[in-house]
This record gives C-alpha cells, structure tokens and sequence, in this order.
C-alpha cells in the first residue's frame, strides 16, 4: 500500500513538471511559489479534514492532494496569463486550495456516506470534481481583467517540446489512476486501457471536428489537444466504464472541445477561460458517463433514471460554488492587473491609436 502511494506522489510530481513545462512561456520565468504554498495548504485541509470525517481512505486523499500540485501549476499560469502580480497569484491559488478543493472533495463525498444503493452513490474515481471540475470553473471569469493584452503566440518555436510534455503527462495521469485503486488487481486493466483509449479517442474526435468545421489547425496540433480533453473525460469513469463506452466518451469529449474552443463567441475570451470551458465540458461528459453506460449501475443496465442526479447535483454544485468563491478574487484582480506582460510594441500601437482618436 505504502508503495503505491509513493507511486502516487512521483506520478503527480511528474505530471507537474510536464504542466510546468507547458506553461512556462506565459510564466515568463516567475517561479510557481504561491501554487507549491497553497499546494501545502490545500494538502494540509483535505487530508485531515477528510480524515477526520471519515469520508475517504487516506491513500485516496494523499492521491488527490498530490495531483492538486500540476492543477494549481496551471491556475497559476492562468493568473499570471491574466495580470496577476504576486499578491494577487497568492490570494487567486490560497482561494482554491483552501477553500474551493477541500470544499470539492469533501462534501460530496460527506452529503452521499450514508447511501446504500446505487442510484445515490457518487461515482468519481479519479477525483473529477475536486480537481478538473473546481479548477475549470475557477478560470471560467479569468478574462475579467480586460486591460490586459494576451499575446497571439507565447511561444511559436515549442511545438515539439509541448507534444512531448503532453505525452509525459498522459503517462503520469495513467499511473496516478492504476495507483488510486490501491491495488494491481482486475481493475487496474480497465483503467489502464481508459487511460489510453479515451484520450486517442479524445484526439480523433477534436481532429474530427476541426475537419468538419473547416478549422485550419495542423494536425498534430488538433490531435494534441483532443488528447488533453480525452485525459480529462477519463479521471471519473475510468473504473466503471469498459470499451467501447470509453471510446465513445472521448470521442464525444474532443469533438465538444473542439467546438467549445474553436467557437466564434470564445474567441473573444483569453486562453484561460477557454480551455477551463474545454476541460469542464469534456469532465462533464466523463462524470456524467457512468451514470449512463457505467457496468451494471448506468441507465442502460440498470433502466433507472434516479442514478442520474447524484451526478448532475454533484457536477452543478461544484461549478457554482467555484464560480462564486472565485468572483471576488477575480474582480480585486481586474484593478491590479499587471500591464507587464502587454509587449511594448503593442502598447506603442495602442497609444498611437488613442492619440489618432484624439486628434480626430
């Protein structure tokens, strides 16, 4: 048991150093020290907190704790994408650390103890709703700082070195998973096959719908990012769900995130905000999976519509609740966001537009 978890733990820190990678263009240098603080906060919380409830196992809640270190990695990124200045990156991780996770992964968990049958039980293997449910919806209102300009491309020369950390994190997320079982038993081959079908069949299904929506984005790019909304659509289901329900869901999952990213009406919003529209849909589609076509407990096997609403209850409020924790800190931001960031060419043009508008 001992070992597994240390397994654990190397898999998050692996994951982190590949989301770190991917995100070190737009941290431009800046050290992740407020994630890795509220990282130890959050740890901290969920662990004794949910020990002390007696709501989880304490292998699961290490688990959980330690894969919230790559999760807050990227909300970092997505803070400092959006201005935040040091005070504000701490208040922004500190939010969700303390108060949105352990409020995420505890409570459900806590609200549906007591159930005994299936059409209440909370199917969420690989901690969906703390980690990639709360931390999505937490971007959602990342374009609030509307002062502050993003750059087209942070990094056009990464290609090849973001598809080989995208490929390090999809091997870290397959062992975290086969380690949160707590056991090399017969579910650890039903989540290793999840753990690589969803997210190809992730890529295919965005790949799809670029093609079919007539978006011009080279194609390893399109599969790359069908892969990540393929990973995310896998965390919930990936024990109750067997082929080719799982090809079935990542496909679903990339083709949605194609679309949600790709849409006319997001484009308007900052890279943060849409992908926390991508990766929140294409989790939705993977919580809501088991539910639907899970073994033995989903609609189709079991023909009873009331094992749906533990997961819409669930999935509906950790958004909200991170929506409104999140509000506050997002509009203190808007007034101290960092115009450090905006290329001096940029604010040279934007100047000299406003003087043109001036003399006019």
């Amino acid at each position: 048991m001992i070992w597994l978890v240390v397994v654990g733990l190397l898999a998050s820190a692996l994951a982190t150093v590949a989301v770190f990678v991917l995100a070190r263009p737009i941290m431009d240098g800046r050290m992740v020290w407020p994630a890795l603080g509220a990282a130890t906060v959050s740890a901290i919380l969920t662990i004794g907190l949910g020990r002390l409830l007696d709501v989880a196992s304490l292998p699961y809640l290490i688990g959980i704790a330690g894969f919230a270190v790559p999760i807050l990695v990227l909300l970092e990124a997505a803070a400092i994408g959006s201005g935040a200045d040091r005070t504000g990156r701490w208040v922004l991780m500190l939010v969700w650390g303390a108060i949105v996770l352990p409020l995420a992964a505890l409570v459900p968990l806590w609200l549906t103890a007591a159930c005994a049958g299936t059409d209440c039980e909370l199917e969420d293997f690989g901690g969906a709703l703390p980690l990639l449910v709360s931390s999505s919806a937490f971007v959602l209102l990342a374009w609030l700082p509307a002062g502050v300009m993003e750059r087209a491309d942070v990094d056009p020369h990464s290609n090849r070195r973001a598809m080989v950390a995208v490929l390090v994190l999809w091997l870290a997320v397959v062992v975290w998973l086969v380690q949160l079982e707590g056991a090399i038993d017969s579910f650890a081959s039903r989540i290793l096959i999840a753990s690589v079908v969803g997210p190809v069949a992730g890529g295919v299904g965005w790949l799809i719908a670029d093609r079919a929506r007539g978006v011009s984005r080279p194609v390893p790019r399109s599969l790359v990012l069908g892969i990540v909304a393929g990973l995310a659509s896998v965390f919930p289901g990936a024990v109750t769900l067997t082929f080719p329900w799982t090809l079935a869901v990542g496909v679903l999952a990339g083709a949605l995130g194609s679309l949600a990213y790709s849409a006319r009406s997001s484009q308007a919003a900052g890279i943060a905000t849409r992908w926390g529209l991508v990766l929140l849909i294409a989790t939705a589609v993977g919580f809501l999976a088991p539910a639907i076509a899970g073994d033995s407990v989903g609609i189709l096997f079991s023909a009873h519509l009331d094992v749906l609403s533990v997961p819409l209850v669930s999935f509906v409020g950790v958004t909200l609740l991170s929506l409104v924790v999140s509000a506050p800190a997002w509009v203190l931001l808007r007034r101290h966001a960092s115009r450090e960031r905006v290329p001096a060419a940029i604010r040279a043009d934007a100047a000299s537009v406003d003087l043109k508008g001036e003399i006019r």
